[in-house]
């Protein structure tokens, strides 16, 4: 049997293309590698390519072999979760919007069909993500544009940022030092670009940065920047950030109105802290049925969500909210920051990274802890971007889980990558 006919065999027994790809390139490696070596020993050319051939086994069994190893492991446990939440946020939300008094923005049915109409668009770009592959992610990552004029447009491109800077990094893997002075200087033009285009992105723009900073030592660290010393990658990593953070301290205290609401946070003084304090009073185990006062209607389905669960639902339904999301956001990262695909490493920190700052604002914020009024979380806030975005990091996560023993570097999808 020839390299040609044993490599159709084996791959005929491999169900997923992508797997194939990948594994077919691998071993049509091992076979010409184990081939020069015997060329080298003394064979002649057709006798070594033959040998090595006959060493790799039996290609129906070693097909069906790898093709128990390379197939895709579908999440049903976290999918099912993300399903669970979907249903839950449409359920919950609707219920706190028809309790809301006469003067909403729009009449209670509307709202039905829009939160099911962004939900399921959302659970359609979620399962997009998770059945596609991730591997094309890289080729878009020139592609960013953060020049939005409204400020919910700034905060949800300010949270997906360090996904993109994920796959830049990637792209530039192999750079060293240049790689690392491109993406602080795109890093600076974002954070300007944010820090004064509006005043509510100043703790999304905080996180980006820790995140842009945990990705490039994961970089280092795992040796997946190269082209440089690791010493020389690690000085130009830590000192820029270091001044960027000086630099961040100063911008803050300069913005009065950041200062001035982080002076009346830390008194307790802030009228939303307050009120928020005044209703958790009113909280019951298992709900009251009472809807806020003090928070605006549209705040109340979308940044104040979870307050409303609190209130009418219960602390206990509130707080298997928060555990849901956390098992579901937790476990994603776990699984990206084991994967031996680089990309699929640095794409699911990112992407499970911003998920968690997500929750941990979106709790604080729900709590009166926290001195900035914007935070959403998947499933549970209210609007289109919401359901966009956060279905998009969600979806990448959860298509990381899938494709980890199957989607490869080496994957015939990757030809032309770096071209």
């Amino acid at each position: 049997m020839d390299e040609k006919e044993y490599l159709q065999t084996l791959g005929e027994q491999i169900v997923n293309p992508h797997a194939r790809a990948s594994v077919l390139a691998e071993i049509q490696d091992h076979i010409e590698e184990q081939a020069q070596d015997y060329r080298a020993s003394g064979m002649s050319e057709a006798v070594a390519m033959q040998e090595a051939v006959r060493q790799m086994g039996d290609p129906v069994s070693t097909g069906e072999a790898l093709n128990q190893v390379h197939r895709p492991k579908f999440p049903i446990a976290l999918f099912g979760l993300a399903v669970v939440l979907t249903v839950l946020g449409i359920a919950m939300q609707y219920l706190v919007y028809t309790h809301l008094t006469p003067d909403t923005a729009i009449l209670s049915d509307t709202y039905l069909q829009r939160t099911i109409l962004y939900n399921a668009i959302g659970l359609g770009l979620l399962l997009l993500c998770i059945f596609g592959n991730y591997m094309y992610l890289a080729k878009g990552a020139w592609f960013f544009g953060f020049y939005g004029r409204q400020y919910t447009l700034c905060y949800y491109l300010a949270l997906v940022y360090p996904l993109v800077y994920a796959l830049l990094l990637y792209r530039l893997r192999d750079k060293g030092a240049k790689a690392i002075w491109f993406l602080h200087g795109l890093t600076l033009l974002f954070l300007v670009r944010m820090l004064f285009g509006t005043i509510i992105t100043w703790s999304t723009v905080l996180a980006a940065g820790c995140l842009t900073l945990l990705l490039l030592c994961l970089a280092i660290h795992r040796g997946i920047l190269t082209g440089s010393s690791k010493r020389t990658l690690w000085l130009l990593t830590v000192l820029p950030y270091v001044a960027a953070a000086a630099c961040f301290v100063i911008l803050f205290f300069q913005n009065s109105y950041m200062r001035d609401r982080l002076t009346e946070f830390l008194k307790g003084s802030g009228y939303v802290q307050q009120m928020l304090a005044l209703e958790q009073q009113q909280m019951l185990a298992f709900g009251g049925g009472t809807i806020s006062s003090y928070v605006d209607t549209e705040s109340l389905a979308s940044t104040y969500v979870l307050h409303s669960i609190f209130l009418w639902f219960g602390i206990v339904s509130g707080i298997l909210v928060i555990v849901a999301l956390a098992v579901l956001v937790l476990r994603s990262l776990h699984y990206a920051l084991h994967q031996s695909n680089r990309l699929a490493l640095l794409a699911g920190t990112a992407a499970s990274g911003i998920l968690l700052f997500e929750l941990l604002h979106f709790v604080l914020t729900n709590l009166g802890c926290s001195p900035v009024y914007t935070a959403s979380v998947p499933f549970l806030s209210y609007g289109f971007a919401n359901s966009v975005f956060n279905s998009l990091l969600v979806g990448i996560t959860l298509g990381v889980i899938r494709n980890q023993n199957v989607l490869s570097e080496t994957t015939a999808s990757l030809r032309g990558l770096r071209a």
